[in-house]
């Protein structure tokens, strides 16, 4: 008799854990990039190849994590404007971000390099660069908040780096506290929107290799692993938040 029980009392188990297996399925992830030729990945060089959003993505593919993943929204040249107009005027990006379970968004930095006039940097000017500069923020704060609109799960903002560091010789201090004063401004604006912030700036800063072409802002392909690198590693600590 006992051993009936025993044996009724295993099947049971095997039916609970089955149940628990198919009422509770591991969710995969919608996952949407957005953004310019960074989360596009254009290389120090003209070509697009692997950005940090592919190499963020097979890792978490390679972990049976993602349902689906769209890069299709980012772009070369994009700004603040152009991502705002694209979600405001596209049925599809607005269904894209309500599905998505997982935005990450690099954008803020032609709205910046636009307003430095890189062909004529002077570091006379680095006042009006400033003045310049902290005038694009709230250009920021719109694209951030209009994504945010409609992406309600967990949004990655990822920041920049001084791209500047060795184009025309501008190696100086005072262009790398501008940047560090954009890394900074960054934060808070993902702070307000309830948005992850991935900081790049000292990543950047330690590893000038990453940034090979100093004709060229964009990083190599060590410099987007590395910055997925970082993505991931955060994403895996706020997903330890929630146990």
């Amino acid at each position: 008799m006992k051993k009936h029980y025993k044996l009724l009392f295993m099947v049971l188990i095997l039916v609970f854990v089955f149940s628990i297996y198919h009422l509770f399925p591991k969710q995969k992830l919608n996952y949407i990039a957005l953004g310019d030729s960074v989360a596009e990945g254009r290389n120090p060089y003209g070509e697009t190849g692997f950005s940090y959003a592919d190499f963020f993505y097979e890792r978490l593919n390679q972990e049976g994590k993602i349902k689906d993943y769209k890069k299709e929204y980012s772009h070369s040249g994009y700004t603040t404007t152009d991502v705002i107009n694209d979600i405001i005027r596209s049925g599809d990006i607005k269904r894209d971000l309500r599905e998505s379970d997982l935005v990450t968004i690099s954008i803020g930095a032609n709205d910046f390099l636009d307003s430095l006039d890189l062909k004529n940097v002077n570091l006379d000017n680095i006042d009006l660069y400033k003045k310049n500069m902290k005038s694009i923020f709230p250009n920021i704060d719109q694209c951030i908040k209009e994504v945010r609109k409609y992406a309600k799960n967990k949004i990655y903002i990822i920041g920049y780096y001084n791209p500047l560091p060795f184009l025309y010789n501008l190696g100086s201090e005072k262009i790398d506290a501008l940047f560090h004063s954009v890394d900074q401004a960054y934060q808070t604006i993902a702070d307000k929107y309830d948005c992850v912030y991935i900081s790049n700036y000292e990543l950047f800063k330690e590893h000038p290799e990453y940034l090979p072409n100093p004709m060229d802002i964009h990083p190599n392909l060590k410099g987007y692993e590395a910055m997925a690198d970082a993505l991931y590693e955060e994403y895996q600590r706020q997903k330890a938040k929630k146990y």
